[in-house]
Order: C-alpha cells, then structure tokens, then sequence
C-alpha cells in the first residue's frame, strides 16, 4: 500500500507502521475493559459512590505516578522500559481473567486490579509518547503526532462496540482475555524496534524534581491554564463516573445499549477531532473552552430529560465533540507554555493536575449521588459547570502562539508528549 497524502506519509515507515497498528489494538483493548468493567461494577452495585469509584481507581494513579514518570522519561532505556511495563499489565489483566474464570471476581477486586492496570498505563504513557521523535523521520514529526491522535480517537469508537460484543457473547472474562493479548502485540511491536538509547547521564531525581516544581511555580500562564483545567474536569468527570448507574438503573438499559453510548461518545470525539483545527483558528482559546464547556453542560443537563436509547447516543455523540475540543484546547496550549529546558516535567504537572481533579471530583459525584436523585446531581454538575467557567472568562489566559506541530485534536492528556525535555 502506498502512502501518498502527507497526513499518512508517516505509514510509509516500517516502524512507526507497526508501532501505530500495535498500539491501536492495546488502545482497542484498553477502552473494551474499560467500558466492560465499568458495566460489571454496575450490576454488582447500585451505589453511585462505589460505580465512580472505578474512574477514581483508574484515574488516581495518573496522578501519583505522572509527574515521576515525567521526570525519568528521558533518563531511560525507553524500549526496556516499555516492555517491562507491557509485561506487567499483560500479568495483571491475566490475573485478572483468571480470577473471572474461577468465579472469584469481586467489587473489591476490580477496584485494586483496576488500580493496578493504570498505574502500568500512567507509567506507560510519557514514555510511550516521548519516543515518536525516534521511530519517525523529523519532517514527519507534525503527521505522526497526529496519526497518534487518530489511533487514540479511533480505538475510543471501535473497543467499546467490540467490547459490547464480546461482553453479551462470551462475559467479561473474554474482554479481560483479549486486553491481556493486546498487550502482547504492543510487546511484539515494541520488540522490533531496535533503538540506540543515549548513554547515560548523571542524573538526581530529587534535584530535576524540585527544579520542575519551582519552575512550575513561577510560571503564571501555566498556573492560569490549570485552573481552567480544573474548571472542565471537575464537572465533566460526571458523565465518566455515572454514566453506568444511569444507563443501567435510571434508563433500564442492557450491556449493549451501554456499550452504544460510549461508542457514540467516541464517534463524537472522532469527528470533533477532524474539524478542531477548523474551531482553533475560530475562536480564541479561551472561547474554545468556555463554549466547549457550554456544550457539554447542555449535553448534562439533556441526558436528565429522555430515556430514549437513540436521542441518548445522539446527546453523548455531541459531547463527545465538546469533550475533544476542550481537551485538545487545554493540552495544546499545556504544550505552548512549558518551556524546552522543562517540558517533561510541565506536562507531567499537567496531567498530574488533570487526572488527580478527575480521581478526586468522580469520588465526590458519586459520594453526592449517594444522598440526592442521581439526574439531580447531573443538574447540579451543568449548572455549576457554566457558572464557573462563566466566570472563568475574567481570569486572562495567556495563550501563546501554537506552532502547527502543536494544533493536532487529542483527548488524552499525554498523547502530546513526544519531545523529551
């Protein structure tokens, strides 16, 4: 097959070829357990504060491992480390399902094996995105990041219909089985990479640490970003954490109908993705946001309104939509304003911030759901989320400008991570 448009001229590189295909059958995998496990803690438990708590399992350990890992990444052997870290969450999801197979899988269970695979993905992930400069040409740098993008994008579509499948045909033991190969094919890809790692350099973790933290501290654009990063994420986090108990208990859904939403939202995301350079030159930043933001507030507050399978896979299909732009809006401009000498670490702080206020606020959600009606706590969450991103329009946001290697669609916090410090 050739390769002749420049946005798939990367593929034209054996190497990146087969990375890109590996890691898109683990992204596959990944978003098939997820959705998966999320249903089954859903049947286990009515409790809203118990089904959030899995965004928080998966979610928490981004936050504390991030920002070490941020700071390491470049200090490694990244192929060996990347293969111990696939081996290890290829061990656990094993575990995992052979924990199913035996009848043993508790609620208690899927929350620490939950735990365990992100902190193997938290890990993973910076250093997975700082090797893109090594298996593709230089000029192919700005096509490859986005490539990456699409390959993220598209397996949130693609794994939880194929998880869906898996899940009414054979349980959750065959979605388990099939994450646990996936990450063997990564392995297998990441095998074939023969890298040439940079010999290795005196190198103090608690110094690097503590330089990235002050210089964190005094840089006054990044800290205005966060606080926005904030403002999104702590309300947002609802859908991810909740959207189990109201599919199965206040809309009556089976595990497929479930599976549709997500495979809506990550439609959503996908073609919010194709037209998000298009808003970026549209709007400024900080409109980006605060209208994204509108967007899915509205889209909340909508899901409280119908029970009607279609409509509900039509509103997560929008929110999927403003969900890409606002992140993408956010890890752009996390990229514009972290400096060369500190990049590792400003993006780590960043993701530390984004996945510890996604951890912390669906625990909190799901702790209010417990105590008021499930829809009135979506309210609340859309209500909320205007105001302060309302008010959010009077804090200034320094903005930068955005070099075209930095303006590419991503919803995953790290996808961009692909210079080293």
């Amino acid at each position: 097959m050739k390769f002749t448009s420049t946005a798939f001229a990367p593929f034209r590189e054996p190497l990146f070829r087969t990375l890109w295909i590996c890691a898109f059958v683990s992204n596959v995998g990944t978003w098939m357990q997820n959705v998966g496990v999320s249903w089954v803690a859903a049947t286990m438990s009515a409790s809203p504060l118990t089904i959030a708590l899995i965004q928080t399992a998966s979610s928490l350990p981004a936050f504390v491992c991030s920002y070490p890992a941020g700071v390491v990444s470049d200090q490694t052997d990244r192929r060996w480390l990347l293969l111990w870290l696939q081996g290890f969450m290829f061990v656990v999801v094993s575990l995992l399902a052979g924990i199913t197979v035996m009848n043993w899988l508790n609620l208690q269970m899927l929350l620490v094996f939950t735990f365990l695979v992100g902190i193997g993905s938290a890990l993973t992930t910076p250093v997975w995105q700082a090797i893109t400069p090594e298996v593709v040409s230089p000029g192919q740098l700005k096509a490859a990041i986005a490539l990456n993008g699409v390959s993220f994008n598209l397996a949130r579509a693609i794994g939880p219909a194929l998880g869906g499948v898996l899940l009414v045909a054979a349980g959750i033991r065959s979605v388990f089985l099939f994450n646990a190969a996936s990450f063997l094919v990564l392995m297998f890809g990441i095998y074939r990479w023969n890298n040439k790692p940079a010999a290795a350099q005196p190198f103090s973790f608690r110094k690097n640490a503590r330089e990235g933290l002050r210089a964190v501290r005094a840089s006054r654009p990044l800290g205005h970003l966060l606080i926005r990063t904030v403002g999104f994420t702590a309300f947002v986090s609802i859908i991810f954490a909740l959207l189990p108990r109201l599919s199965k208990y206040e809309w009556g859904q089976t595990s497929g109908a479930y599976t549709w939403l997500w495979v809506s939202l990550g439609a959503g995301a996908l073609v919010g993705s194709y037209f998000y350079d298009r808003l970026a030159k549209l709007f400024h930043a900080s409109q980006l946001v605060f209208v994204s933001c509108v967007l899915l507030a509205c889209c909340m507050l909508a899901l409280t309104l119908t029970t009607n399978a279609q409509l509900l896979d039509l509103i997560l299909f929008i929110a999927g939509t403003g969900w890409i732009c606002a992140t993408s809006t956010l890890n752009i401009l996390a990229q514009v304003h972290s400096p060369a000498a500190f990049k590792g670490r400003f993006l780590a702080v960043n993701v530390t911030v984004f996945q510890g206020c996604l951890a912390l606020s669906s625990a909190l959600w799901g702790l209010l759901a417990n105590f008021l009606p499930v829809l009135m706590v979506f309210r609340i969450a859309a209500l909320a989320m205007v105001a302060f991103n309302a008010v959010l329009l009077l804090l200034p946001m320094e903005e930068g400008v955005v070099i075209p290697e930095q303006a590419v669609a991503c919803a995953d916090a790290l996808l961009q991570y692909s210079k080293g410090e």
